[in-house]
C-alpha cells in the first residue's frame, strides 16, 4: 500500500517505529560514516563493535542488540496479546474451577504469545535497525528490504 493510501494511524505507528529503531539510511548500523568503503579495517572495526553490543546468558546463544531487543519487546508484547486472546477460552467448562481454567488459559496464552513475539521480533529488529544490510550498503539476500515490492523498511 503507497503511504498516501494509509490511515493516519498507520503512518503514525510506523513513524515511531522508525523513531525507536533508527530509521534505516542504507548503511550498516556500525559503520561510522556513510560512504562503505569496504576497506578490511573499517569491517574489523564494525565487527568489534558489534561484538562489544552483543549479549548471552546461560542457556541463551550470542545475540546481536537488535535481536536481543527484538526478543525482549517480542515475549513481553507477544505474551500480552497471547494472554488477551486465549484468556475467552477459560470461560468454556471443561472439568476444572473457573480459577484453573483461568490459570491455565493464562499462562498458555502467554507462554504462546511471548514464544511468537520473541521468533517475529528477534529476527525483524535486526532488519529495522539496519543490521542486515551487506558491505556495500545494500541490503542482504533473503532480507525483506531486498524485496522490490517493499519499502526500505521492509514494509
Amino acid at each position: 500500500m503507497t503511504p498516501e493510501k494509509q490511515p493516519d494511524s498507520v503512518r503514525r505507528a510506523e513513524g515511531k517505529i522508525d523513531e525507536a529503531t533508527g530509521a534505516s539510511d542504507d548503511r550498516q548500523k556500525y559503520a561510522g560514516r556513510r560512504d562503505v568503503s569496504g576497506d578490511t579495517d573499517a569491517l574489523e572495526g564494525q565487527q568489534r563493535h558489534e561484538a562489544d553490543q552483543a549479549w548471552a546468558g546461560p542457556g541463551l546463544p550470542a545475540s546481536s542488540d537488535a535481536q536481543w531487543k527484538g526478543l525482549l519487546l517480542g515475549s513481553l508484547v507477544g505474551g500480552a496479546i497471547g494472554l488477551v486472546l486465549l484468556l475467552p477460552v477459560a470461560f468454556i467448562p471443561f472439568g476444572l474451577s473457573l480459577t484453573g481454567r483461568l490459570l491455565m488459559c493464562g499462562i498458555i496464552g502467554a507462554l504462546a504469545g511471548g514464544t511468537a513475539g520473541a521468533l517475529y521480533f528477534g529476527g525483524r529488529m535486526p532488519e529495522l535497525e539496519g543490521e542486515t544490510v551487506d558491505a556495500d550498503g545494500s541490503p542482504s539476500v533473503g532480507s525483506s528490504a531486498r524485496d522490490r515490492s517493499t519499502d526500505d523498511r521492509g514494509r
